[in-house]
């Protein structure tokens, strides 16, 4: 599978990876959702969840699951944010990329 993007003149754009704790953020905000009810409904604690907003924390398959109980976006979805996540760290730290 090739993830490569390019530009109009057929030039490559490097795309840089972000921490699906994000995404969380921006779909927890555009619902109007208070954090500390979210955190609740998750099971964990608020500041946590903060960490999981900063990318200080994972998203684990157990969150996710949770997270497509509260929010109806697959599992799958989360996970595979968090999984291109790490890969993208990982070749960030072997110069691969």
């Amino acid at each position: 599978m090739n993830n490569q993007v390019f530009d109009h003149n057929g030039n490559e754009i490097a795309i840089e990876a972000f921490h699906p704790g994000e995404f969380l953020q921006e779909e927890i905000e555009e619902r109007n959702l208070l954090k500390k009810d979210v955190a609740l409904a998750l099971g964990i604690l608020p500041h946590h969840l903060s960490e999981i907003f900063a990318g200080k924390r994972h998203i684990s398959a157990r969150l996710a699951v949770k997270l497509e109980k509260l929010l109806g976006i697959s599992s799958h979805y989360w996970l595979g944010l968090q999984m291109e996540f790490d890969l993208y760290q990982a070749k960030q730290q072997e110069a691969l990329v």
